[in-house]
Parts: C-alpha cells; structure tokens; sequence
C-alpha cells in the first residue's frame, strides 16, 4: 500500500521503451532508491505510449510496457511529457526515471534525483 510518506518514482516515456528494450526490470528501481518509494505513471507518459507510430520489435515493446505498466498507480499529469514532470518536481520531492540529457540535467538544478539506463545493461541513479 502506497503511503503519502513514500517518494513517488515517476517513469519517463524512453525509460520505459529503453528498459523493454533491453530487457531491464522496473523492478530494479527498487533495488537502488534506499527510502520508501512507490513507482507511478504519469498519464500523459500512458498516452504518448499508445499513440507512438512503433514497428517491428518496437511496437512489441510498447505492447508489453502498456501490459506492464498497469501494475502501477497512475497520476494525473498532461501536456508534454517533459514540461509536466518538471512541473512536478518543482512542487513535489520526487525521484524521476528519464534517459533525456537535458531533462536530467534540468532536474538534476533543481536538486532532484533521476535514474536512468546506463550501458545498456542496468540501471543507475544520480
């Protein structure tokens, strides 16, 4: 159960493709963030999701991350993705998961958390 003590880890669009792709658990989120936490999606990240023009092993991946994707709690952001997670941040102590460079380095200024797929391999936060 999700308490409102928990720090949210909010997933970014090309964290979860990245993540399929190369076959890495959001799980291992778990594994790396220290304090109690909860992993959420944020609603526009569930549509831009279901409405990517993807082909071939790409479209696979959307179709098991959508599947995937519903074991968690959703939040209520739209717009652009990027612009309302760094809304967000900035109103709220938050841990997101991006592979963006300059979403991470924005977020990063304002003293928040990312994590993010590193050598193809595993997860890392910074």
């Amino acid at each position: 159960m999700v308490s409102y003590n928990d720090l949210p880890v909010l997933l970014d669009t090309n964290f979860v493709l990245s993540c399929c792709k190369f076959r890495i658990h959001l799980e291992e989120i778990d594994s790396i963030v220290d304090e109690r936490h909860y992993i959420t999606v944020p609603q526009n990240v569930l549509d831009e999701l279901n409405q990517l023009p993807l082909t071939g092993a790409d479209q696979k991946a959307q179709t098991i991350m959508l599947a995937v994707l519903t074991r968690y709690p959703v939040i209520p952001l739209k717009g652009l993705v990027d612009a309302s997670l760094l809304e967000y941040a900035k109103k709220h102590q938050c841990i997101v998961c991006t592979n963006d460079r300059a979403l991470r380095r924005e977020l990063r200024n304002m003293g928040r958390r990312t994590i993010f797929v590193r050598a193809r391999s595993h997860l890392a936060m910074e």
